[in-house]
């Protein structure tokens, strides 16, 4: 494909917000130019253009059971509220459509960027360094109180108190949800990726 000759506009619906506090994402048609995006929201519409875009931020979110991790990127303007678009459902639940469409929108996305302007853009994956922070103070809090409820189920097992097939349930329970926390911690860590190098490991996981 020439490289100097327009490409076709291309959509994708996918939810949506701008960081505000919601009780649901929006439903929207997003549209990727060589110029910029263009969708609307609460009422406002327009192209914004990738000589605007600031940073763009690539991060996993919890998801369902069934599909645990979820993926969202969010871009950051030079005016204007962000834009964060989903893996998700508006309800923030698993829909294994919407997984390729926002694989395919993201990789479309970083194609259209102009080199001139990838340069200056600022790629981040994971979430915000103080976000980090609390994730990390919270998985030694668990550890401490999990840690201990562990050492009090051994000790009571070990004194015959708790039978030892009782005990397997709940410290198989405590042993996941640490793994699962420590799991969200490392999925979460901050730092920056190339746009010709897609972080694939915060993309969607499929069932």
């Amino acid at each position: 494909m020439d490289p100097t000759k327009p490409r076709e506009a291309a959509d994708y619906d996918l939810a949506i917000g701008d960081g505000a506090m919601r009780l649901k994402l929006a439903e929207a048609r997003l549209t990727l130019s060589d110029e910029g995006i263009s969708y609307a929201l609460d009422g406002r519409d327009g192209l914004r253009p990738y000589s605007q875009l600031r940073s763009v931020r690539i991060q996993a979110i919890h998801g369902t059971k069934s599909n645990p991790w979820e993926a969202m990127i969010e871009l950051i303007f030079d005016r204007g509220l962000p834009l964060q678009v989903h893996s998700g459902t508006p309800l923030g639940g698993n829909d294994p459509e919407r997984d390729p469409v926002f694989i395919a929108f993201v990789e479309d996305l970083h194609r259209r960027i102009p080199p001139q302007e990838a340069a200056r853009i600022r790629f981040l994956r994971g979430v915000p360094e103080g976000r980090h922070r609390v994730l990390q103070i919270a998985l030694v809090i668990a550890l401490i109180v999990f840690g201990g409820a562990g050492g009090f189920i051994l000790l009571k097992t070990a004194g015959g108190t708790i039978p030892v097939a009782e005990m397997m349930f709940p410290m198989l329970g405590l042993i996941g949800f640490g793994v699962w926390i420590w799991h969200s911690v490392e999925k979460s860590k901050p730092g920056t990726y190339r746009p010709d190098r897609l972080p694939t490991d915060l993309f969607p996981e499929r069932d």
